[in-house]
């Protein structure tokens, strides 16, 4: 049904879908009984987050330090494996997704940025959500992304002693096929 859906509400549809499942659920508590079994597709090991997280004066000066910090050291051609949380997701306009592991191995070669003037976020205990856009010279795993400002959203989730990415939701299409 989705892939009969415009791209405009494509985009509506994931923003909907993120914001529910990063909302909390009624009735659910935060923290996870040990006595109670998960799966994991993943092999890293859960974050402390039994540390509250610090009560931001300022979220926007906090939340731009953040993305700055992740663009800059992508920009650098470093690994941000250290600025992701273990359950890290990223789904793209274009309707690819990546976890943490597979978002590792291909990372974005980001060459220029310049960071959009509306850049909100709201903090409630141990996450950080972040609206924002960017413009951004970019590929991912060697499709060259257009080079227009387009929104982001970005969630972080405090670890004990840094904020680490969550989800990641970037609405910046490819570059048509010019072939």
């Amino acid at each position: 049904m989705i892939s009969r859906l415009g791209t405009r509400r494509r985009y509506i549809v994931l923003v909907v879908v993120a914001g529910m499942a990063l909302a909390p659920t009624a009735g659910c508590s935060s923290t996870p009984d040990p006595a109670t079994p998960t799966s994991s597709t993943s092999a890293v090991a859960p974050a402390d987050v039994g540390t509250s997280a610090p009560d931001l004066t300022d979220p926007v000066a906090t939340a731009t330090d953040l993305v700055t910090t992740w663009l800059e050291t992508l920009r650098a051609g470093e690994s941000v494996e250290d600025l992701m949380a273990p359950n890290f997701i990223i789904q793209r306009a274009d309707g690819s997704s990546a976890n943490r592991d597979e978002y590792l191995a291909k990372p974005a070669q980001v060459s220029e940025f310049t960071l959009g003037k509306d850049l909100s976020a709201l903090q409630s205990g141990n996450t950080l959500t972040v609206r924002w856009s960017i413009r951004v010279t970019e590929a991912i795993d060697g499709v060259q992304y257009t080079d227009v400002e387009a929104p982001r959203l970005t969630v972080f989730e405090w670890t004990g002693d840094a904020w680490k990415i969550v989800g990641y939701a970037n609405f910046n299409p490819p570059k048509p096929d010019e072939s």
